[in-house]
């Protein structure tokens, strides 16, 4: 099962525990209690072990295919990049997990840093723009467009996510690429302006 399709899972688990539980728990059964407690402590372990597990991979591709040829390490990347928004999204969307979003959104970071060293540098991710998935769409299109990296293609992409208003982790994602971005152009059109007068 993919991490992502994991976490959604547990998030199931966690509503399912939280209504059986919130009856449970008002009742003198300390035996049914401690049952409830225990699936709950089950759930949060299962989800520790799926991003320890995922971190982890995600980490080993890195340092593995740094010493492959361009073109394969490159490959490998921008495979890591794409598993990696997902389960950032998941993470968010499915259990609030910003602790967890955090690891992996500095993890991105890291992929991206390392796209920097083969020929393509962080321009490679354009390929994830045209993913069905819209979270890897709006993760690499923040990456592009923090980078002034073809911002006449990225722009629409991530208005047309943002404008969906149905608060995912994506929309946001693309939301605050896009008013990073203005407020770059903004500053420079009012530095070039200093300049000139």
């Amino acid at each position: 099962m993919k991490p992502e399709d994991a976490i959604a899972k547990l998030a199931e688990d966690i509503d399912e525990w939280f209504e059986e539980g919130r009856s449970i728990l008002f009742v003198p059964n300390r035996f049914a209690q401690g049952r409830a407690i225990e699936r709950g402590v089950a759930i949060v372990r299962k989800l520790e072990q799926i991003k320890a597990s995922a971190l982890k991979s995600l980490r080993s591709l890195i340092t593995e295919c740094a010493s492959a040829p361009d073109k394969e390490r490159m490959a490998s990347l921008i495979k890591a990049f794409e598993v990696a928004a997902k389960l950032k999204s998941a993470l968010h969307d499915e259990l609030l997990d910003t602790d967890g979003e955090k690891k992996i959104v500095l993890l991105m970071n890291d992929i991206a840093a390392s796209l920097d060293t083969t020929s393509q540098g962080r321009a490679a991710l354009a390929e994830l723009l045209g993913r069905s998935d819209s979270r890897v769409r709006a993760a690499a299109g923040a990456h592009l467009l923090i980078n002034n990296l073809m911002p006449e293609h990225v722009i629409p992409i991530l208005r047309a996510i943002d404008e969906r208003n149905e608060g995912s982790s994506a929309e946001f994602t693309a939301h605050w690429a896009l008013l990073d971005w203005e407020l770059k152009q903004k500053t420079a059109s009012i530095d070039n302006g200093k300049q000139k007068a």
